[in-house]
């Protein structure tokens, strides 16, 4: 469902609650900082004129001045800090929410999203409605609130036929300008961000696959269509950019036509020069608020355009959902995969080719299985099904001859533990690391899960052992030495399925063999499902499965040669 902006903003209100006493505060010292403002420049203003004709009373405007300006800085400095208050916690609790939504859609809302769509979210689009709490609602409702209340007052104290061009002027810097063509600047504004971040996605794909971009002659292509990308975000941005200058021009034409007629106007009705200047000077300021309107429409613009994405990562369906089974298994269970399946979804939801075709393949219980082929073959897609990324569109996969659909996503994931190619660490020490998934091993079992992945030697060779800071993404170790690190923070939560995703394909053949025969050793412990395009992985499997385009076009026991492949 595509909420309305009532809905959207209602839904934000609810979410963003305990920040809505600060804002108010910050209202407050923002409608008190505007008025101090017109004080002080009338003040400075009148006080200038009343020296030039008069002569007196210098200490008292001086005097008068400085306390304006002191009282001004003083609601200033708390409006800005309440202000920062609301915007630092309105970033907590959007994202915290955001979090808890997609928390339970994980992982699959990642592998059904564009490139960079849920980091975007969390980033950029948080960021944006932010800008409502901190540069939007206070500069808004107290341009509406001064600006009238400043005019009713000069109506009282000077009369009515003084400023009433002033007022029309306002009014129309208050209640017409801002809404010229903002119905369809926030359209052009969501098209205008769609298109950058199909920009970005075009972008971001042609960096990292530069090599197959290079590789199969592509580059001409690719820059034309990031010319054409670019060309299209231009073009949609246009139209938004030449309305927010139509209002600039216009409230500062409006400014312009406001302080003389005062001018004019006094003189005529034989007011005094120190009240004229006053007045002219805080009538210029007056506009500040209406600029702050202005500037706030383009801030909207964007922010909304950025909570309906923000909704719809929110709102989306899960994926799958738990099954009503607690999974407890005491030894290591067979794993099928019966007829399997499987097609991707677009950013529509519409299902693309079929990734995998009535895939069957039966590993025994304690066995070693070895599903082989080029990339794209659909050999992770597989795995992920087994782990229940996502469900198949046909067929099953089962666990001891039962669905995994049955059981809690939780108690699945806890017995099926994946080593994936694309291993995440923390910036932290390698023992906290490994603890990841099994915060209360002892550190004996830390070196001997190390001594199954062929690290324990390294880490001891480090001046701070398993201390060892492991750097951003594990960027202060080797390639290699992050792989081992993940195999044994996968060992350390005992699994009963372990799948291993071309775990060894930053280590040299001695090392892998080493490996292997480590692993071995766990035999009956674990079911092993490895992912690899190493024939030589098959040597000692019990199963092999050759993948081919989504089909299974070979299934064996044992070793298997290139003409399988």
């Amino acid at each position: 469902m595509n909420p309305t902006t009532p809905q959207l903003v209602r839904w934000l209100l609810s979410i963003t609650k305990p920040v809505h006493p600060p804002l108010l505060v910050s209202l407050v010292c923002r409608i008190a900082n505007l008025i101090l403002d017109l004080v002080l420049f009338g003040l400075a203003a009148g006080g200038v004129v009343h020296l030039i004709t008069v002569g007196d009373n210098v200490g008292a405007i001086g005097l008068a001045l400085v306390a304006t300006a002191l009282a001004k800085a003083a609601f200033y400095y708390l409006e800005q800090f309440t202000g920062h208050y609301v915007a630092f916690k309105a970033l907590e609790l959007l994202r915290t929410y955001v979090y808890a939504k997609l928390w339970p859609k994980a992982p699959a809302i990642a592998t059904h999203s564009r490139s960079g769509d849920v980091l975007t979210s969390l980033t950029r689009d948080v960021d944006r409605i932010e800008v409502v709490y901190a540069h939007t609602f206070a500069p808004v409702v107290s341009a509406y609130i001064v600006g009238p209340l400043a005019l009713i007052v000069a109506g009282i104290q000077v009369g009515w036929d003084v400023v009433w061009i002033a007022g029309v002027c306002l009014a129309l810097s208050l209640l017409v300008v801002p809404y010229v063509g903002m119905k369809r600047s926030l359209r052009q504004t969501q098209a205008t961000l769609a298109a950058r971040r199909d920009l970005g996605h075009h972008v971001t794909d042609s960096v990292f696959g530069v090599n197959e971009v290079v590789g199969y002659g592509r580059e001409v292509e690719r820059l034309a269509q990031a010319d054409q990308l670019g060309d299209e975000v231009y073009r949609l941005a246009r139209t938004p950019r030449d309305f927010a200058a139509f209002r600039r021009g216009a409230n500062v034409a409006l400014s312009l036509i406001a302080a003389p007629s005062v001018v004019w106007l006094g003189l005529s009705n034989t007011i005094s020069l120190v009240a004229i200047a006053a007045l002219a000077a805080a009538t210029i300021r007056v506009f500040e608020g209406p600029r702050g309107i202005e500037d706030s429409v383009g801030y909207l613009d964007h922010s909304l355009a950025a909570a309906r994405r923000l909704w719809d990562i929110s709102n989306a369906p899960e994926r799958v959902s738990d099954g009503p089974v607690e999974l407890t298994l005491e030894s290591a269970p067979a794993v099928a995969f019966e007829r399997v399946s499987y097609a991707y979804q677009d950013a529509d939801g519409d299902l693309l080719a079929d990734t995998l075709w009535g895939v069957s393949i039966e590993v025994p219980a304690g066995g070693h299985a070895v599903v082989v082929g080029r990339s794209g073959s659909g050999k992770s897609t597989l795995v992920q099904l087994l782990q229940r990324y996502d469900d198949p569109r046909l067929g099953t996969v089962t666990l001891n001859g039962r669905p995994v659909s049955d059981f809690t996503l939780d108690s699945l994931r806890r017995n099926v533990v994946a080593v994936s190619q694309k291993n995440q660490l923390l910036a932290t020490t390698l023992a906290e690391n490994l603890r990841l998934g099994a915060p209360d091993t002892s550190e004996q079992e830390l070196w001997d899960s190390l001594e199954v992945a062929g690290l324990a030697d390294e880490v001891r060779a480090m001046p701070e052992g398993l201390g060892t800071h492991a750097g951003q993404n594990g960027s202060a170790l080797s390639g290699g030495q992050v792989q081992r690190l993940c195999l044994a923070r996968a060992l350390l939560m005992r699994p009963r399925v372990l799948i291993l995703d071309e775990f060894t394909a930053n280590l040299n053949t001695e090392l892998e063999a080493q490996i292997r025969t480590a692993l071995t050793a766990l035999a009956g412990q674990m079911t092993i499902v490895e992912i690899t395009h190493r024939l030589g992985a098959t040597a000692n499997a019990d199963v092999v499965a050759v993948m081919d385009q989504g089909r299974l076009v070979e299934f064996s026991g044992g070793e298997v040669d290139a003409s399988m492949l």
